[in-house]
């Protein structure tokens, strides 16, 4: 049975970033990440790249999957799925096999061409 969120298919907890953290340096590794603090720097991630509501990441973001809550200054690049819930907010180009928008969800800049987008209604948080 296919799960219409992306969080819906997570099987392990992921690794965190505090709220009141900030971390400075790139982001690499091969699991699911959750930042709640500020980011500045670049990541690569094979796994999953959550933002919560509230976090800043400063710099490009490469990862499997991607969900975006916070705000985003810098390009994001999901290998596989791009979500964006209502609170995102990205200053930069996103790209993506497949991209979700929320209402609610802002882009300054491009989308790429090749992506299959699809708009949703938030109704869970």
């Amino acid at each position: 049975m296919s799960k219409r969120r992306t969080l819906d298919g997570l099987k392990t907890l992921p690794s965190s970033i505090a709220r009141d953290a900030v971390y400075i340096g790139n982001l690499h590794g091969n699991e699911n990440y959750l930042v709640h603090g500020e980011v500045h720097g670049n990541s690569d991630v094979q796994g999953m790249l959550m933002l919560a509501p509230g976090c800043r990441w400063k710099g490009n973001i490469v990862a499997d999957n991607v969900v975006i809550r916070g705000r985003v200054e810098g390009d994001v690049i999901a290998r596989f799925k791009l979500e964006l819930r209502a609170s995102a907010h990205v200053t930069g180009n996103i790209s993506g096999p497949l991209i979700a928008l929320a209402d609610g969800a802002v882009v300054q800049g491009r989308v790429s061409g090749d992506s299959a987008i699809s708009r949703f209604k938030e109704r869970r948080s």
